[in-house]
């Protein structure tokens, strides 16, 4: 199936970013679709907005699970007739649901491998992602060789972004996905550092289809996973999808009575966390409303 055809299968799509201008509105055209395909961690969000729009309702609806946040209980899963995740170390944590699909993959159109031997390639190693805590970048101090980050500048702590020119680490804005595959031709090694909720998986499937060596850190189980799968394309990711999303439409459901039970009892649990955490908002909005003056 091509990226058209996945388009023409989802009535309606929530993504983690750029959502919130418009929230209600489409919200409110959540529950006339044929297919609602959310993506979003299990608590972002994007995620809590779809279960608002859908409360109550029986709406095919999947989750394209895009974090490391450990799943709810069952009960709570079954909200959704369908789940995507992205990496085979995921795959324990969502057997309980009756359909778990693995879909992930990178443009291997772009991100392949020119032959370029390594004595010919300029670089040692190479970071990619955003200049963040949670990507840990500064991993790359000290390490030997020619080293290069490639990040979003205008969304990072530039302190990180200094310490690493300040070792001799060249640093790059974000560059197009073509100069982005040409700079993987041109390195040995993808270093990719992050914590487990910091993203990445792009990065180590992209550093192997360019030929790169790829190191991880040690305590990133999610990563080490794609370190010997195959190297899934976007074709087989948008096949993926769209022969789930075709699955459910067709009648492969969770049922309504475990649909709305499921729903209540995530309605129950948001209801539970805010009050948690009511005492730490209550003392936070205070404080901003003091430094607002």
């Amino acid at each position: 199936m091509s990226c058209a055809a996945l388009s023409a299968a989802v009535s309606a799509y929530l993504d983690s970013t750029g959502w919130l201008t418009s929230l209600r509105k489409r919200e409110a055209l959540l529950p006339d679709a044929d297919f609602v395909l959310v993506r979003s961690d299990w608590l972002w969000l994007p995620a809590q907005s779809a279960d608002r729009a859908l409360r109550g309702r029986t709406t095919p609806v999947g989750l394209l699970i895009a974090g490391s946040t450990m799943p709810p209980p069952r009960t709570r899963m079954l909200r959704y007739d369908v789940l995507f995740y992205e990496t085979p170390w995921y795959a324990q944590f969502v057997v309980d649901h009756p359909y778990a699909v693995q879909a992930f993959g990178v443009d291997t159109r772009v991100m392949r491998n020119l032959g370029r031997r390594d004595a010919d390639r300029s670089y040692d190693w190479v970071f990619v992602g955003r200049l963040a805590p949670f990507k840990r970048p500064e991993r790359l101090i000290g390490m030997p060789g020619r080293r290069l980050a490639i990040g979003d500048l205008g969304v990072h702590r530039p302190e990180i972004e200094q310490a690493l020119r300040d070792d001799g680490v060249e640093v790059l804005d974000q560059r197009s996905h073509e100069e982005l595959a040409a700079i993987y031709n041109d390195t040995r090694g993808v270093f990719v550092p992050c914590e487990l909720q910091g993203g990445g998986e792009r990065a180590v499937l992209e550093g192997r289809a360019c030929g790169c060596r790829v190191e991880i850190a040690d305590d990133n189980p999610k990563l080490a996973s794609l370190l010997e799968c195959p190297i899934w394309s976007h074709e087989e990711y948008a096949e993926r999808l769209v022969e789930a999303i075709e699955a459910v439409v067709d009648g492969r459901r969770i049922s309504d009575r475990d649909k709305l039970a499921a729903q209540r009892a995530q309605r129950r649990a948001v209801v539970l966390d805010k009050a948690r955490r009511a005492p730490s908002t209550i003392r936070i909005r205070l404080r901003d409303r003091r430094a607002r003056g």
